[in-house]
């Protein structure tokens, strides 16, 4: 085995769910799917609506945590007060509070004991780190769904690549970004694969690529356009690897924004 193998995503992904994947699913299958349409019946249309417009404030508020980052209002180390921010959104501290522990759990920001909640100072090496087990996910992903993805799959991504636009805001253009890229994922046909993106919240750091990157949005949007040509053309290999730097320049180029924010901190301090 060599050791590109060895390092290999699918390689790893046999180490990790080689034991009771299977069962586990089955298990999930059944009483997941049970629990799920119980409490549908339950909610009802006005409680789904609740429980989406709630969805959508947590998503509009981490947005624009993100936002304040990649402007330089947040700066590494700086304490984001729950309180102060639920008073400038105008909104309570419920949302704010969910906001920023999902940041938190994907490591942006950082609960300090005592002290509050911090932006983290990211190392480049740290940001290579996260997006290139991003990249070997989705690379692995883009290989499975151009073999195996259905037609009405390829239907769904198409018309969701459509709806990018340009001119349209930042905050939509990155919903549709998460969501093509969920797309793949499904399309990939591996549940256990799907929970491990889920579980590590991949497509969370989205916005905040999307607002540092050099790239344009058109720029952008042709970048999904090949992916996508590559998926319905079958090719697996062109579509993970040209997934892969698709993902892994994102990372590069956080990996400097972060570097040029603690050089600049460290000027200032």
């Amino acid at each position: 085995m060599t050791k590109r193998e060895a390092g290999s995503l699918p390689f790893l992904l046999r180490k990790m769910f080689a034991i009771s994947t299977e069962v586990w699913e089955n298990r999930e299958n059944a009483d997941g799917g049970r629990r799920v349409r119980e409490r549908r019946d339950r909610m009802g249309e006005s409680g789904r609506k609740r429980l989406a417009a709630k969805e959508t404030l947590r998503s509009n508020i981490r947005d624009y945590i993100q936002q304040q980052i990649a402007e330089g209002v947040y700066r590494p180390g700086d304490r984001i007060v729950e309180t102060r921010l639920a008073k400038e959104l105008n909104v309570s501290q419920a949302p704010v509070r969910e906001a920023m522990l999902e940041l938190s759990t994907i490591g942006m920001l950082e609960e300090r004991p005592y002290s509050g909640t911090y932006v983290r100072n990211f190392t480049a090496a740290e940001i290579e780190d996260i997006f290139e087990a991003r990249a070997f996910i989705e690379e692995y992903a883009a290989k499975r769904a151009a073999s195996g993805a259905t037609e009405e799959q390829l239907e769904e991504m198409r018309a969701l690549l459509v709806r990018m636009d340009p001119k349209q805001e930042l905050r939509e253009f990155v919903h549709l970004d998460k969501e093509f890229h969920c797309l793949v994922m499904d399309a990939a046909g591996s549940p256990a694969l799907k929970r491990v993106w889920n579980l590590l919240r991949m497509a969370e750091w989205t916005y905040l690529c999307a607002a540092i990157t050099a790239f344009s949005l058109d720029d952008l949007i042709g970048q999904h356009w090949k992916i996508f040509r590559y998926l319905e053309a079958r090719e697996d290999s062109s579509a993970g690897a040209y997934m892969f730097l698709h993902i892994k320049g994102f990372g590069d180029e956080l990996g400097r924004y972060f570097s040029s924010r603690e050089a600049q901190s460290e000027e200032h301090g």
